[in-house]
């Protein structure tokens, strides 16, 4: 499977102007505060118009300002976890989760797929849960299995392991990984961690006041870094969000 996004658009006093092509391996996207990695993230998923250019995922269109395409956000199959995450509080964990499911329609199918993924990813103790009174962690862990429940053309995912400890980032990250390479999902991933990158194998494009300044491996870009934003990521390991 192969992806694409194309953007120019203006959004207060930022521009964006970015081309990110992908395919097996997931993208990270990483960039200083304000670069516009979040505004992208939107954008695809519908809650930003561009003012002009594309958007494709596979070779659909999902905007194209010139021809008048612009599906509206719940028909382009973006699964897409922001940072605020977005659970519904008055619904516990269960029903959050089965809420996006794409299978048929009885109620008791979407509860046993959610019930299935919740196990699978290793918190299935949740279920019951309401998640007004989840921890931070554990709703972002609940956000990133919604997404994932929608059986997404791509998943878009706004600091997903941000606010987990160390233990559940690291089981988090096996399982993305994992997820990732068989269900063959095209992924960006909004980042500040290169332990995320390196784990999940990813691509890495800079942004950087809204403008793709560098793209490669990991390797590659340690090696010969653009400007001083990716020289400093790659030392440091993580830069503060």
């Amino acid at each position: 499977m192969s992806w694409q996004v194309e953007i120019c658009m203006d959004i207060g006093e930022l521009e964006i102007d970015v081309k990110i092509e992908g395919g097996v391996a997931p993208v990270a996207l990483v960039g200083p505060n304000g670069s516009g990695k979040t505004t992208l993230l939107r954008t695809i998923a519908g809650a930003y118009r561009p003012r002009s250019g594309r958007i494709s995922i596979d070779d659909r269109q999902i905007f194209d300002s010139k021809s008048g395409v612009d599906l509206a956000p719940e028909k382009r199959r973006v699964g897409y976890v922001p940072q605020g995450y977005g659970l519904f509080p008055h619904l516990n964990v269960l029903d959050n989760v089965s809420f996006g499911w794409r299978g048929e329609s009885r109620r008791a199918n979407r509860h046993r797929a959610a019930a299935e993924l919740l196990e699978r990813m290793g918190f299935g103790y949740l279920i019951s849960r309401t998640s007004s009174v989840l921890s931070v962690g554990e709703q972002q862990r609940v956000a990133i299995a919604r997404a994932l429940m929608i059986d997404p053309q791509i998943l878009l995912l706004d600091e997903p392991l941000a606010a987990l400890d160390v233990s559940a980032r690291r089981t988090l990250r096996s399982y993305l990984a994992k997820y990732l390479v068989e269900q063959d999902v095209p992924a960006l991933i909004v980042t500040h961690d290169v332990r995320d990158v390196r784990a999940l194998k990813a691509t890495v494009y800079v942004i950087e006041t809204g403008r793709i300044v560098q793209s490669g491996s990991v390797e590659d870009l340690q090696a010969h870094p653009a400007s001083e934003f990716v020289a400093e990521f790659f030392d440091s390991g993580v830069v503060a969000s």
